[in-house]
């Protein structure tokens, strides 16, 4: 598989944004507004010592200063801005398959869905990690769960698939 580089020779579209681009946006930006204010609420009630690291059966092993909450918070901020300001230029990605000025418009709606759903994963991930340190901290829970990293990974591998298969076909 050769990416196309020739990126200098590509198309640029301004294709407005789909339904389901915009419904899962707002799925974004209320996962990582609840988690803002979810932190903010139980700040003052967390120990000085929280789990901030969790191991592959889920059960925190790793312990560090409440400060450290603002990790995930900050990453989970960082990546929103930067893959919705990345969203707005499709046509500077990378592509497995060559663009051209008939597939363009197909190509850079299935790129940009992408991006957004991969945001969106990655910010209800980092809400999902963010509530369980929480919770954990005050005791209402033992860690993020067992199941939570296979059932991340399938997610998040199975949006890629998914988008590869589709390119695939769009090309």
């Amino acid at each position: 598989m050769k990416f196309n580089a020739d990126k200098k020779s590509r198309p640029v579209l301004d294709i407005p944004r789909t339904q389901l681009e915009n419904t899962i946006e707002i799925v974004a930006i209320a996962a990582l507004l609840s988690t803002i204010i979810y932190a903010v609420a139980y700040w003052s009630e967390l120990p000085d010592r929280i789990p901030v690291h969790f191991g592959m059966d889920g059960t925190p092993d790793g312990w560090g200063t409440k400060l450290l909450m603002l990790l995930p918070l900050g990453v989970s901020v960082v990546i929103y801005i930067g893959l919705t300001i990345l969203s707005r230029y499709p046509h500077i990605y990378n592509y497995p398959w060559a663009i051209t000025s008939q597939n363009a418009p197909r190509m850079y709606t299935l790129a940009r869905l992408f991006m957004t759903i991969l945001k969106c994963e990655i910010v209800v991930l980092f809400s999902y990690i963010t509530y369980a340190t929480i919770a954990t901290a005050l005791g209402a829970a033992s860690g993020l769960g067992l199941i939570s990293l296979p059932l991340i990974m399938a997610f998040v591998f199975g949006t890629i698939a998914w988008y590869f298969w589709s390119a695939y076909k769009a090309r």
